[in-house]
């Protein structure tokens, strides 16, 4: 299915309290899928724990809308049923499982037709990454072009898969990037990011960049290695879930 121009993803970031997450796990792949379902919530395209980043324990998961009224309408229903109420409550037990939530959402990049995987979506196994990207204030259009055509596809052909990349339209400190990645291995993921720090062609172009557009187009990333969750693997190019 392509995006339509009114498209937004939404991506929820929970910060965990020690211990919780098996139950986050329960509530999110078990007690919450039929409640989703009454309210056309949109199922999500893929679930994950994240456990090595700045804000681990984490547990992720992203929807897809095809507008933001229908978001509003559809949590507006599912957070005053009294049966969601009664199984928060009860699942709580006494206390919260969540430390804090960071909500954004996201307008795919125009980039990202190009990166995706041809043939048939199927599950994408190995180890996930959530890279939360700084760009240029100024040139984040540039960045983006620049990400699309250098550094992720430098990626890929050391053995990423392009799972998606995004704009950030709100709720996260703008302007970022929101990329997500899957990876066969740690052993592939690190070879293939410290050969891209080290590339000497890549390090003529951030010289340039710099020198081009008065600072680098890429700053910082937040980078979160992830678990795929086995009751919502992401499928290639964040396809719907079967």
């Amino acid at each position: 299915m392509m995006d339509a121009p009114q498209d937004y993803y939404e991506l929820r970031i929970y910060r965990c309290l020690p211990g919780r997450l098996p139950d986050l796990h329960h509530r999110m792949g078990y007690e919450l899928p039929h409640l989703f379902a009454r309210h056309g919530v949109a199922r999500p395209l893929a679930y994950w724990d994240g456990y090595a980043g700045a804000f681990s324990p984490i547990y992720c998961y992203i929807q897809r809308w095809q507008s933001l009224d229908e978001r509003f309408r559809a949590f507006g229903g599912f957070y005053a049923d009294p049966e969601w109420i009664e199984q928060r409550d009860a699942s709580n037990c006494g206390e919260q499982m969540i430390d804090r939530l960071d909500l954004m959402l996201l307008k795919p990049s125009p980039h990202w037709a190009a990166l995706k995987t041809p043939g048939e979506a199927q599950p994408v196994g190995g180890i996930h990454e959530l890279r939360l990207q700084r760009l240029s204030t100024r040139n984040a259009a540039e960045a983006h072009r620049v990400l699309a055509e250098v550094d992720l596809p430098y990626l890929r052909d050391r053995g990423a898969t392009i799972l998606g990349l995004f704009m950030v339209w709100y709720g996260w400190k703008t302007p970022h990037a929101v990329i997500l990645l899957a990876w066969p291995d740690i052993g592939t993921r690190e070879a293939a990011m410290d050969a891209l720090d080290a590339d000497p062609a890549i390090q003529t172009l951030r010289k340039a960049e710099r020198e081009t557009f008065g600072g680098p187009l890429l700053g910082t990333a937040d980078s979160h290695l992830m678990r795929p969750a086995p009751y919502g693997i992401a499928h290639n190019n964040l396809a719907p879930q079967p």
